[in-house]
């Protein structure tokens, strides 16, 4: 009975062993920097969302998984070389988040579509829901709280409900 169990998970191993190749392929990384953008496009394909930089540049977004927890930034310079790739869904990444001065452009340039946008009516706030993994290991959620001018006026983060189990899950 040993060697069956041994042989179905040598196949489950490979087959996550490939899973993880493809993906770091698909994963943009510092091997971009200096390209412009139609070798970016050649390689990574087309993004989900361009944005300008207010130094001139664009961002180019990538996100990836269907959890919706990474999503990788591509940054151009004003004369379209890539300057910095990076994973923008990070814990480091939403404490720079300025309440009473960011905006609802801001982040969508920093972290791209959230996964929810939640009323709050009764504190008149909407909540932007933006999954995400915390040192490699949590599965969190940052939430980011607009005021009725699409000013940041509160940002919480919290487990990401979709990994608690039972019924504490959203309904999407």
């Amino acid at each position: 009975m040993v060697a069956p169990i041994e042989g179905r998970l040598r196949r489950l191993l490979l087959l996550l062993l490939a899973a993880a190749l493809l993906a770091a392929c698909a994963t943009p990384d510092n091997s971009l920097l200096g390209a412009d953008r139609a070798a970016v496009q050649a390689r990574q394909g087309e993004p989900a969302q361009r944005f300008a930089l207010p130094t001139g540049g664009e961002r180019w977004l990538y996100p990836l998984g269907g959890l919706q927890q990474f999503v990788w930034a591509v940054d151009f310079d004003s004369a379209g070389r890539v300057v910095a790739v990076t994973q923008v869904r990070t814990g480091e990444n939403f404490g720079r988040v300025r309440i009473g001065v960011d905006t609802e452009a801001d982040i969508l340039r920093e972290f791209g579509q959230p996964r929810l946008k939640v009323p709050f009516s009764r504190i008149g706030l909407v909540a932007w829901l933006y999954p995400y993994v915390d040192s490699g290991v949590w599965n969190l959620e940052m939430g980011i709280y607009f005021d009725a001018q699409g000013i940041v006026r509160r940002v919480e983060s919290g487990p990401d409900p979709r990994f608690l189990g039972g019924n504490g899950k959203r309904d999407q």
